[in-house]
């Protein structure tokens, strides 16, 4: 059974990096859109532009939340978790 415990924890470890690269990659391309954004905002008004707006908006909302909120504490949360299993499986 420890033999199985080890490979989880290391698939677990594997996921919890995984999930870091992924939350800093999606940092970064939001970060490139955003620039993008700042250069043709200022040009495009039209009402094609009302109806982005109505997407735009809860879309980046969505986005600022997971980045500044929930992307981080599931990281928290799921190296708590490793640390738990570790101390397990080094017997304290």
């Amino acid at each position: 059974m420890a033999g199985n415990m080890n490979e989880q924890y290391e698939m677990g470890m594997r996921f919890v990096k995984m999930l870091g690269d992924f939350n800093l990659s999606l940092r970064a391309s939001m970060m490139e859109l955003e620039k993008a954004h700042e250069v043709v905002s200022p040009l495009w008004q039209d009402d094609m532009r009302k109806y982005y707006d109505q997407i735009w908006g809860p879309f980046r909302q969505t986005m600022q939340h997971y980045d500044k909120v929930e992307g981080p504490e599931y990281v928290e949360f799921l190296h708590i978790k490793m640390n738990a299993t570790r101390r397990y499986l080094q017997g304290g």
